[in-house]
């Protein structure tokens, strides 16, 4: 999947200095994963990979750069081009320093859902295409095996970019495939008893927070002493605190890319705090993250005419 196309384009970058740094994906150190990689060299860009695995959110790893005068290149699907137009209005990150190579998404693949219909599997039995791949010979379409987040994507195509890699991609979702309708459809007991049971597993270990690429704040509320929001010892009460304080603020910024809920040890379904919040932003003020700069976050303005009906 256009491999050639990244590396060529990755060492042009670096041979003529337009910039310092391209952050890219590589082969990771377990089977079906692709990892981040920062390649500085020209040398290196073979190193870089582009296939169904590539999971993480690039837009995190701007961040260290922050204060920094160095010029990067991003690789960027999607969700991490939406993560990037927001970091901008928000004064994160300066535009003229970041170069946007776009890349329509080929979908991230669940390799839990291929152990679970495939069963015990290698990666040498696998033949990747991009909307499909073969397995043992048998040919099997890529849809199914999608993680969550992904297949209620609707945005595949990089919203912002400085030149694009590929042909642009449909979106998958198909309307079937929301794992936020059955959420939807359970009552308010059932909800409760849902993330009680989902949150009562979460170990605190804030994997979800530092993959979040606009998670950024130098002090994050969950660790404060000074007030302390929250207790060490990880309790269903304080686990909800956490995770419904950090859904409120990514409230009209999240890009729903299930960086939070792919790190997740636990495999908690926690991405359905956040999903459902920026489902009510939409709905009640027509606006998704990163998809604009000019159009400006609802939570971060006050208008008049904003509708107040769903307030109670």
């Amino acid at each position: 999947m256009f491999e050639k196309e990244i590396r060529r384009k990755a060492k042009e970058l670096l041979e003529a200095k337009t910039v310092d740094l391209v952050i890219g994906y590589t082969s990771g150190s377990l089977p079906f994963q692709a990892r981040p990689i920062l390649v500085s060299s020209p040398e290196d860009v073979g190193k870089l990979v582009w296939n169904h695995f590539a999971r993480s959110n690039l837009a995190r790893y701007l961040l260290p750069y922050r204060d920094s005068s160095k010029k990067i290149a991003l690789l960027a699907k999607g969700c991490d081009a939406r993560a990037v137009a927001v970091l901008l209005q928000e004064e994160q990150f300066p535009r003229e320093r970041i170069h946007i190579i776009g890349l329509p998404c080929p979908g991230v693949i669940s390799r839990r859902k291929l152990e679970e219909k495939l069963g015990e599997i290698k990666e040498e039995d696998f033949s990747w295409e991009e909307n499909s791949f073969l397995f043992q010979g048998e040919k099997w379409e890529v849809r199914p095996f999608l993680e969550d987040t992904c297949a209620r994507c609707r945005y595949p195509n990089p919203p912002l970019y400085d030149e694009l890699i590929g042909e642009e991609k449909e979106p998958w979702r198909d309307g079937s495939v929301d794992y936020l309708k059955e959420l939807d459809n359970q009552s308010r007991e059932e909800r409760w008893q849902f993330f009680a049971a989902e949150l009562s597993r979460c170990i605190r270990c804030y994997a979800c927070r530092n993959a979040c690429p606009l998670c950024y704040c130098k002090e994050c509320f969950a660790e404060s002493d000074s007030p302390r929001w929250v207790n060490g010892v990880p309790t269903l009460s304080d686990n909800l605190f956490f995770h419904l304080g950090r859904s409120m603020h990514l409230a009209g910024r999240c890009v729903e890319c299930g960086a939070c809920e792919r790190a997740c040890p636990e495999e908690i379904k926690i991405g359905l705090l956040p999903l459902k919040v920026e489902e009510i932003v939409r709905e009640n003020f027509s606006f998704e993250a990163g998809l604009s700069l000019e159009e400006e976050a609802p939570l971060l303005t006050y208008k008049e005419s904003d509708p107040g009906e769903f307030i109670k």
